[in-house]
């Protein structure tokens, strides 16, 4: 057997050796490197089979917390969407922290032996887990399991209206500064579900005091600090960052006001139309209104109910001769309200006779007239009570003894404000 042939039955038992090493199986034979890349040549020439065929490898590596997505040698895998389609990745888990696409050719033949060449592709990516309060999807099925038991459209008792529009009312429910999630002292208990039932049963009370009137419509107001706290992380605290001791983890608070809320409104939607006025506080600013943001998706559809959660913080409602104004409390000085209300509603002020504002925060029930400009009417603004306990904050400071009371308030249409109902929480 001559030396070329030796060289081509040792090539052709180890096909590996067609593409590269040539010049360590030169040596092996005593010869040199171009006539070992000629013979080479001429194999692969002669015997396709013998072409080195690269594997496809596409993996999915997974820990608890991270996994690496790889994609070697393909020419079907040739972007991140390819990648994690071929790795069946679910996007609702997990997210791309980072990844790399390269490439690099590989020279084969046609069936005529012409020389092909092939663009190959090698893809990486890095993955994490996504946070449970961040997955989307998620929180979407778990708002649809919350709320499944609550009915999204809730009939309205038809009622025969008076022929005299003077005999319309509107009811305004005002049970501010719940604060969901605060700790009471000793002797004044408290917890989400103490809450609840005292937001309930002032609405079953003050519904039932207001009998004596037609209710046209009713007013309701959503927030000044219906939350303790607006997060958790790194600590409890409010939307300045004031740390607050908690019952409950934010989560199921904001889930607890997010039921009690549908719950209150669709018992009050069984009387009249409901608008629902969507105001933060200082505790909860952005909570509420993510509150109100799912509450204007609950009733889109549902006639009955408006929900107005605008951006800006002060809001307001006109009823025939008067508007009704609600705000925190913790903003605008109570000596600017005026001049602020003035430039703010003036196209609503102009057309009414009675101006009420309505704030929470202070916790305390307080009353004073304000006189605007000596040809307009006066502003009546109100600091209403809370229901909530007095937590170890306030009772180290001293604010104690106010009486923990929900109100509503009895407009007229012509002729303002007809009756103040009080609730009153015996402690």
């Amino acid at each position: 057997m001559s030396l070329n042939d030796k060289i081509k039955e040792y090539l052709l038992n180890n096909p590996n050796l067609l593409r590269s090493k040539y010049a360590d199986t030169a040596k092996k034979f005593g010869t040199n490197y171009e006539q070992i890349r000629t013979i080479a040549r001429r194999l692969r020439a002669k015997n396709p089979d013998t072409e080195p065929k690269e594997k496809e490898v596409v993996s999915f590596q997974e820990t608890k917390t991270n996994a690496i997505l790889t994609a070697e040698n393909c020419t079907r895998v040739k972007s991140l969407e390819d990648l994690i389609k071929a790795c069946k990745v679910d996007l609702s888990e997990w997210e791309v922290d980072k990844y790399d696409i390269g490439t690099y050719e590989v020279t084969g033949f046609d069936n005529d032996r012409n020389p092909v060449t092939v663009t190959m592709f090698r893809t990486k990516a890095f993955l994490k887990k996504i946070k449970p309060e961040f997955n989307i999807e998620k929180v979407r099925e778990e708002l649809m399991e919350d709320l499944k038991d609550l009915s999204i459209k809730v009939p309205q008792k038809q009622r025969t209206r008076p022929d005299d529009r003077n005999d319309l009312h509107l009811l305004e429910i005002s049970a501010f500064d719940l604060h969901l999630g605060k700790i009471g002292i000793k002797g004044d208990k408290y917890s989400m579900e103490i809450a609840e039932e005292r937001l309930l049963s002032a609405i079953d009370h003050l519904l039932y005091r207001a009998q004596g009137y037609y209710i046209d419509k009713i007013l309701f107001i959503v927030g000044h600090d219906l939350l303790n706290s607006d997060k958790d992380w790194p600590i409890p605290s409010t939307t300045r960052g004031t740390p607050q001791f908690n019952s409950d983890y934010h989560i199921d608070m904001y889930r607890c006001a997010r039921k009690l809320m549908i719950k209150a409104i669709n018992i009050l939607s069984e009387v009249a139309n409901v608008h629902v006025m969507v105001i933060p506080g200082n505790h909860d600013r952005e909570s509420v209104m993510h509150l109100g943001d799912t509450l204007e998706l609950f009733y889109e559809e549902n006639e009955n109910v408006k929900v107005d959660n605008s951006d800006c913080l002060m809001k307001a409602i006109p009823y025939g001769n008067n508007l009704i104004i609600s705000d925190h409390g913790d903003g605008p000085k109570t000596a600017n309200l005026p001049g602020i209300i003035a430039q703010r509603f003036k196209n609503l002020w102009s057309n009414t006779v009675y101006v009420e504002v309505h704030r929470g925060h202070f916790h305390t029930n307080k009353a004073m007239k304000l006189q605007a400009i000596e040809e307009l009417n006066g502003i009546t603004v109100r600091n209403l009570s809370s229901m909530s306990a007095t937590d170890y904050w306030h009772d180290s400071k001293g604010f104690i003894g106010n009486i923990k009371k929900a109100q509503a308030f009895v407009y007229s249409r012509e002729n303002g404000l007809q009756g103040i109902l009080n609730y009153n929480i015996s402690v």
